[in-house]
């Protein structure tokens, strides 16, 4: 609580939300991706994963979403609230079938 000019105002609870590390890009390569990689002796922690091929596009391409070497998604589109952990030093990699525009947003943190 505190006051301004002589207004009281009451601070708003804590929504007990964290704030985590916003990745986003946009993939158009065929092929793997790196998107993000951890600091030496850490690991990728996603808690959001959200992968949208461009709708005007043409091209369809299958998403595959890698924590290291470890496969945890395979989709053509993607919103899922998820916490997933992925290797000790495993980058988080984005792999198309094909070429296209593929817009993906993760929310991540590193942990030991």
């Amino acid at each position: 609580m505190g006051s301004y000019s002589g207004v009281t105002y009451v601070e708003p609870p804590d929504s007990g939300e964290r704030e985590y590390t916003h990745v986003v890009a946009s993939v158009t390569s065929s092929g793997s991706t790196t998107i993000y990689t951890p600091g030496v002796g850490r690991r990728v922690r996603l808690y959001w994963s959200y992968a949208l091929n461009d709708p005007g596009s043409s091209a369809t391409p299958l998403i595959k979403i890698f924590l290291g070497a470890d496969e945890k998604f395979r989709v053509f589109a993607l919103s899922k609230r998820q916490q997933v952990t992925g290797p000790v030093n495993g980058a988080l990699i984005v792999n198309l079938s094909e070429a296209a525009d593929v817009a993906v947003t993760f929310l991540l943190e590193e942990v030991p």
